[in-house]
């Protein structure tokens, strides 16, 4: 079961940054020159790194200990611009917990081991143990645990929409989105240009732009289905174009932001601090339910908006206020209503199953 390291199919994606040159623009009328001098910055796009299936990668559980096993290699999927290292082939770390999803939890061992004749072999913080034959045995300090492979389906996972409720993608079209204008996210600039694959979803395609719903919304329930599909992952669901749940791929991080803060709108003393991200290529949920901003008759704000979400059904934010908003949404400012936006950020994601169901009007 040995693991090589083109498993990992390396993808740069995006153009490189031209080294000619900048021309100097010619001057205008009255002898003034333009103001724009030296060269136009451009983003470099990073390195993506396509996922490959991996028997031991995930979650394990067992009377009083769970675990998050993940391969060495899986390091270049959430640390951006990380190189492939051949050492790595056949590493692994393991994550000892004494249960799932816990906030700010600290995992009670960390453990390294090494894949040979198709067994692993774990030493770390006092503990020793071995994953063969389906089972994760181990002991250390005093105790001991011995835990199967699981997949933990989120509970709301393949949900039907509600009666009333809008789909905005079933996996049979895309006639619910257009392209967001770049510079201008509440146009509508022509149809989507991701693609549909099999399994009813949609996914992004790199440097093609991002998506907005043709309908606006103000409250809102709001049923979102994604997975990564390796890494560095970046992309988001923006609520009204502005409030973005983050999507990014962390599963065995333990540093660093977790999936589906509301990192744009909330302070960093908000943050949930729950990791229950999925391994890569699982699909996950998320379930919002968004109350929009409040507006008097003149135009000014006298209440914020608020959001509960949960992500693979564990509750990161309840009935919590949203605002300001920062980085690029803060130009937009807020308003009663918005589009959804699924966000492009340069490397793939998929999509499905979308639905939203109106609050009262």
């Amino acid at each position: 079961m040995k693991r090589f390291l083109p498993l990992f199919c390396f993808l740069a994606i995006g153009t490189a940054l031209l080294s000619s040159a900048p021309q100097q623009e010619p001057a205008k009328k009255g002898g003034k020159k333009s103001d724009k001098s030296g060269p136009k910055k451009v983003e470099l796009a990073h390195p993506f790194y396509w996922a490959a299936p991996d028997a031991f990668r995930g979650d394990w559980q067992g009377a009083g200990f769970v675990a998050q096993v993940i391969p060495t290699m899986d390091k270049v999927l959430s640390v951006q611009d990380s190189i492939p290292q051949q050492t790595d082939n056949g590493l692994y770390q393991a994550n000892i917990f004494k249960q799932f999803d816990a906030a700010n939890d600290k995992p009670v061992a960390v453990l390294h081991g090494e894949l040979s004749g198709g067994a692993i072999a774990f030493s770390g913080d006092g503990w020793t143990g071995t994953i063969a034959e389906g089972h994760f045995k181990a002991t250390g300090n005093g105790e001991s645990f011995d835990l199967q492979h699981i997949t933990r389906t989120p509970p709301t996972l393949g949900m039907k929409p509600p009666a009333g409720a809008i789909v905005l993608f079933d996996g049979t079209n895309m006639d619910a989105w257009a392209k967001m204008k770049e510079k201008d996210w509440l146009t509508e600039d022509g149809p989507s240009p991701w693609h549909l694959v099999p399994g009813g979803a949609m996914e992004v395609v790199p440097r093609s732009g991002g998506l907005i719903s043709h309908k606006w919304f103000g409250d809102a329930k709001i049923h979102v289905e994604f997975r990564n599909l390796g890494g560095p992952a970046n992309s988001g669901v923006y609520i009204q174009d502005r409030y973005e749940a983050n999507i990014n791929e962390m599963y065995g991080r333990l540093d660093g932001n977790p999936c589906a803060g509301f990192d744009n709108c909330t302070p960093a003393e908000a943050k949930p601090g729950i990791r229950c991200s999925r391994p890569p290529l699982d699909w996950q949920t998320m379930d919002i339910d968004f109350h929009a901003p409040r507006f008097d008759a003149a135009g000014n704000k006298n209440a914020d908006a608020r959001v509960t979400l949960l992500f693979n059904g564990t509750v990161l934010y309840n009935d919590r206020q949203l605002g300001p908003v920062t980085l690029n949404a803060a130009r937009l400012g807020e308003a009663p209503t918005g589009p959804i936006q699924l966000q492009e950020h340069g490397m793939p994601v998929q999509f499905r199953n979308i639905w939203v169901l109106e609050g009262k009007k």
